[in-house]
């Protein structure tokens, strides 16, 4: 076991470049390098995390370990998985609450938000690519319209059952192709009395302290994650700035923070719990308030590949809960799109003409390297070069 602890603390050290970089990571040491886990086995276990809601990665690295060493060793290795990148979050989570104040960071952090939008654009257009078939481009836009109107205030529709009610659909439905959709508007306005009672502003007085709000908001988010991490975006921001955590600015400088660390962006939890603690209780609440936020979001990746993976691997290939799925996967691109405008309006916002020029500059930069340059890169290339100008003005002044 301590053997198995170190491994997968390394891989967690080096888990950086995204999904597809941990899984390749995972593939090498556990299967090749190590053989604690055949290799058809290991494709089991990729088909059924990529069906299950939350971070694939960090459900393989559950999975993995329990297949080695029983249910033990996969709480062993998703902890220890995700324990560096936690740390690094945790560190930098601190350094950006100190920085808010100091002039040297205001252009590095400034520069972030363009590029975050970039991502979330780029991101958002894989997935449609993914997706061609006529119903699936319907769901989208399905999604997409009902998103935008929840934002205006229209239909108090979540982000999250959005996608519930686009699998419920196509479940309902399955074979009938465009027609199929029918159930998605219907059953969007026939929840609409049940979204006011569970959107209005009543609904966090229903749910005292600090501790409760972040698990109920982060569990349901851990719950309904479905094709990729930057799903969290569009479930969580609006949730986040209307508890006042954290502003939509901070929010990017949170995702910013999670695609730079190791392990899964989902890591942005720990940022967003970070600054709610930080605001109620100060350093020690922030750090209880970030272990605890990353608890609720993981969670249910910890219950389902533990506890009812064997149940789920059968069950997945239902046609009904393949067709659950399916809806579910459609309606994400339609979620990343509506997100990436007010992402993208938001990040391009600055003090002055330069400012926002320089910030459209960097966005348009953004998306054109984004198709050589993984995420992290592209973070990394614009904090250096907001850094770089900032420390040269300061320089006679840190002299």
């Amino acid at each position: 076991m301590v053997s198995m602890a170190g491994t997968y603390l390394r891989i967690g050290a080096l888990g950086f470049g995204g999904p597809q970089a941990h899984l390749a990571l995972l593939q090498n040491e556990i299967v090749e390098r190590r053989g604690w886990v055949a290799a058809d086995r290991f494709d089991e276990g990729l088909g059924l995390c990529e069906a299950l809601p939350g971070p694939a990665s960090s459900q393989m690295a559950i999975y993995l370990g329990c297949c080695s060493h029983g249910t033990a060793g996969g709480l062993l290795s998703g902890l220890c998985f995700l324990t560096p990148g936690l740390l690094l979050v945790l560190l930098l989570s601190a350094l950006w609450r100190q920085g808010q104040g100091v002039m040297l960071l205001q252009l590095p952090l400034a520069l972030l938000q363009p590029v975050v939008a970039a991502i979330v654009w780029r991101f958002a257009w894989t997935q449609l690519q993914r997706r061609d078939a006529p119903w699936q481009r319907a769901t989208t836009l399905l999604v997409a319209a009902a998103t935008l109107l929840n934002h205006a205030g229209v239909l108090p529709a979540p982000a999250g059952l959005l996608l519930l009610l686009a699998g419920l659909a196509r479940a309902i439905r399955p074979d009938h192709g465009l027609s199929g959709l029918i159930p998605l508007p219907l059953l969007t306005m026939g929840c609409k009395p049940l979204l006011a009672s569970l959107t209005g502003p009543g609904i966090g007085l229903a749910i005292p302290g600090l501790f409760a709000e972040l698990f109920l908001l982060f569990f349901k988010a851990g719950l309904l994650i479905f094709g990729g991490g930057l799903v969290l975006i569009p479930l969580l921001r609006d949730a986040v700035v209307a508890q006042g955590w954290v502003d939509a600015a901070g929010f990017l400088d949170g995702v910013a923070i999670g695609q730079l660390t190791p392990g899964p962006v989902v890591l942005t939890s720990a940022f967003v719990g970070y600054q709610a603690g930080w605001q109620e209780g100060g350093p020690v609440l922030a750090i209880s308030s970030a272990l605890w936020a990353t608890v609720a979001i993981f969670l249910p990746s910890f219950l389902l590949v533990l506890i009812a993976a064997p149940w789920l691997e059968r069950w997945r290939r239902l046609i009904p809960v393949q067709a659950f799925l399916a809806g579910v996967l459609a309606g994400v691109p339609g979620l990343l799109l509506a997100a990436a405008l007010p992402i993208t309006l938001g990040s391009l916002q600055g003090s002055a003409a330069w400012d926002c020029l320089l910030r459209g500059a960097v966005l348009v930069a953004a998306l054109a390297a984004g198709r050589r340059l993984q995420p992290a890169q592209l973070l990394l290339v614009a904090l250096l070069t907001g850094l770089l100008p900032s420390l040269v003005m300061a320089w006679p002044e840190l002299g």
